[in-house]
């Protein structure tokens, strides 16, 4: 039977394709997320672009380099899946016939005539008009703006990064910046695929390691070693069953697996051999196991699963499914270890312990000297456990919840580079979304509205921080200036209504089509767009706070309101959500996991108690996180999930064999002592394992990952710590009924 289920699963598990888009990170409802809907509905998205820097070293103004980025755009202009470019190389500006306000349209850059060329140098140093933005003399590079396809496709997506990326290759420009979500998913998808791979075999090889120097022969590495790969395969084809791919979460999956499953295998051979050592048949030696560690493990798969299933009332469908997968695997590793390895004991032949007695005795003295130092250390070891916890509190306090687009990414990674690239020289790449929307009667074309609005944009201008700004009033500054032969001085919303609504009718008689990405149909609604250097979202959310302060004293009511959004605004909120209900995740995984080892010992004390050596490395993990100024996020934030799902394990393994030889008969100091002795060398092999298979994720390209392999190596450390020095002190105060 588990045959013809590794096979199904794992034919399953080599069709899994690896994804990321962007919005399944979003709340799947709620009223940002609606309006958001709506809002791009009624006007665009805000994220389906590239940019490109078209850089030459000896300056801008080079008919040769100018020649070559025409012809380069107007091929950009018949690609596939473009709808438009927004550059100075194919844009043109209106100028008014003398006598009449007929246009006439010239172009911003005289390419064919380099005698013009230091006027035009002249204008894109000086001017405020938007276009002037989008050529930097400092560095020598004009920008574009591609807009493509709305709501792309990744097959789409594909075609068009290829194409692009064919097209640059075939020009002999200096250099060429480009960002763009498109390419952006192109590397995390890259880094995805190497890394499953990667850690994956990295993490079997430390296993195999820890395996063979614990057990030194190879059924010690086989049996176990089948076991979690038949668990991983199991789960890793659940997945692409249920219709779904991996994503930056679920890719962890197979590490996780192979390091929960192999904790429950280690428990099972390490009771089995212990067995054998006392000179019990294998039969006899498989019945105790099952017996002794069967119970415990279950509870112990149970528990990890109920840590990870907290994460399924996420309302965001990556952590959600993160959390089922985890769950199911969890549970299938626990099936699989039950069912597999006691047959394969049972067929198998007696096993020859190699060197037994002295292993024994050197795991025994050791631990033997370690129990009895904790006991007389009990009072400086409580009195650390105190001091610990007041520092860590004052360590979590200064936890913050951050988020940065493409935070996941090195600084030195080729795309980071790129982005700080155009943060320097071209106002950033996170677009900025307002809905400006109309009180009363007014409309959004209204000259006193349009007056609140001028306010607001001085303001997003000078304290917010949005470049490349466009809105209603824009049109306005822009037929304002044209009107007056051009001059730079007149670039400015009119102050009188009676020039407002006549350049309204100049306005009107063009028939501008990029006035409806601004202004609805009905003109009840409103955008200001724009880009801005991405600060994070802890500090936009000061800014939010500032900007609606703003509002509130020097912006009426009774005329305007607005409303942030956009994908930015929707991410930031999405990884705050989820952040916070991680946490509260684990408040309720506390909450069962009492109750299961209250039903266990019968005792609501013990129940209690149980949660203290594992509440007490996620406190000294978070409060290192603290010190260390990492941020919390989508990603980072799973840290503890992880940690706790797992680290409780040892608790229940030391607390079951506890019970055990409570049962029989035993005082409390010797149950104590024999615990100790027993369980100690299945969790510290364990947690060498544990560390071993998370410790390999450091080396990550991600950001987020190393930070889970760091903190979670980190926790597992704390937890056998805790359960070898902590939990024994606790349970010494515990007096037999």
């Amino acid at each position: 039977m588990l045959l013809i289920f590794t096979l199904l699963f794992g034919y399953s598990a080599l069709q899994l394709k690896f994804d990321y888009d962007f919005e399944k990170f979003f709340p799947a409802e709620g009223h940002e997320l609606a309006f958001f809907k709506e809002f791009r509905e009624t006007f665009e998205t805000d994220n389906d672009f590239v940019l490109l820097a078209l850089e030459n070293e000896d300056g801008v103004f080079e008919e040769e380099f100018l020649k070559a980025s025409r012809q380069f755009v107007e091929e950009l202009e018949q690609m596939i899946h473009v709808r438009s470019i927004y550059s100075p190389i194919n844009a043109e500006y209106p100028k008014v016939t003398p006598g009449s306000i007929v246009f006439k349209r010239s172009p911003y850059l005289n390419i064919d005539q380099p005698e013009l060329y230091r006027k035009d140098s002249l204008f894109f140093a000086k001017s405020e008009e938007l276009m002037a933005g989008m050529l930097s003399l400092e560095s020598n590079s004009i920008c574009l703006l591609l807009k493509h396809k709305q709501f792309i496709t990744k097959k789409e997506s594909d075609e068009l990064r290829i194409a692009l990326d064919e097209l640059i290759e075939n020009y002999d420009f200096d250099k060429v910046h480009l960002v763009s979500k498109i390419h952006g998913q192109k590397v995390y998808v890259d880094i995805m695929q190497q890394e499953f791979l990667l850690f994956t075999s990295i993490s079997i090889v430390i296993l195999v390691i820890f395996l063979w120097f614990t057990y030194r022969s190879l059924w010690g590495i086989l049996v176990p070693l089948v076991t979690v790969m038949i668990a991983v395969i199991g789960s890793s084809g659940t997945i692409q069953l249920s219709g779904k791919s991996l994503n930056m979460m679920t890719t962890l999956l197979p590490i996780i697996m192979l390091v929960v499953g192999m904790s429950d295998v280690v428990h099972f051979v390490s009771k089995y051999l212990e067995e054998i050592r006392l000179g019990k048949n294998k039969y006899e030696a498989v019945r105790l196991m099952l017996n002794k560690v069967g119970v415990a493990t279950l509870f112990t798969s149970i528990t990890t699963a109920i840590g990870f299933a907290t994460l399924i009332s996420i309302d965001m469908e990556p952590a959600r499914d993160f959390g089922i997968y985890i769950a199911i695997g969890v549970l299938i590793a626990y099936l699989v270890t039950v069912l597999l390895i006691p047959s394969l004991f049972v067929f198998m032949g007696k096993p020859k312990i190699i060197d037994s007695k002295r292993l024994r005795n050197h795991w025994d003295r050791g631990l033997g000297n370690c129990f009895v130092w904790v006991l007389r250390k009990r009072k400086p070891i409580l009195l650390l456990y105190v001091l610990l916890a007041f520092i860590a509190a004052f360590g979590i306090q200064r936890i913050r919840f951050d988020y940065f687009l493409m935070h996941d990414l090195s600084d030195d990674d080729p795309m980071m580079q790129e982005l700080y690239y155009f943060q320097d020289h071209y106002g950033g790449i996170r677009p900025f979304e307002m809905a400006l929307i109309p009180k009363g009667d007014y409309k959004v074309t209204d000259f006193k509205f349009l007056k609140e609005v001028l306010l607001l944009e001085d303001y997003l201008d000078s304290a917010y921080g949005v470049s490349q700004m466009t809105s209603p009033t824009t049109a306005f500054k822009f037929i304002n200036k044209v009107s007056r032969n051009g001059r730079e001085d007149f670039y400015r919303f009119p102050e009188k209504e009676s020039r407002f609504k006549y350049l309204q009718k100049m306005l009107n008689k063009q028939a501008d089509s990029s006035m409806r990405f601004l202004i609805a149909p009905e003109a009840q609604l409103a955008r200001i767009n724009g880009r801005i250097k991405d600060p994070g979202s802890f500090e936009m959310l000061k800014r939010n706070e500032d900007l609606q302060a703003f509002v509130e004293q020097n912006i009426n009511a009774g005329i305007l309101n607005y409303e942030l959004t956009g994908t930015p605004v929707i991410i930031d909120k999405s990884s705050r959500y989820l952040s916070r209900n991680v946490i509260l995740g684990l408040l309720v995984a506390f909450g069962v996991i009492a109750l299961l080892m209250g039903f266990l010992f019968r005792s609501i004390k013990m129940a209690l108690l149980s949660l203290v050596p594992n509440i007490f490395p996620i406190v000294l993990t978070a409060g290192c996180i603290g010190y260390l100024g990492i941020p919390l996020n989508m990603s980072t934030a799973l840290i503890f999930t992880i940690a706790f799902g797992i680290a409780v394990d040892d608790t229940i393994h030391f607390l079951s064999r506890y019970k055990q030889e409570m049962n029989r008969g035993i005082q409390n100091f010797w149950a104590i002592r024999r615990t100790f002795l027993s369980t100690g060398k299945a969790i510290i092999i364990t947690t060498i394992m544990l560390i071993g298979g998370f410790g390999s994720l450091i080396l990550s390209d991600f950001k987020s990952t190393f930070y889970i392999g760091l903190f979670v190596s980190m926790t597992l450390i704390f937890a056998v710590i805790t359960d070898l020095t902590l939990l024994p002190l606790l349970l010494l105060k515990k007096k037999r009924k």
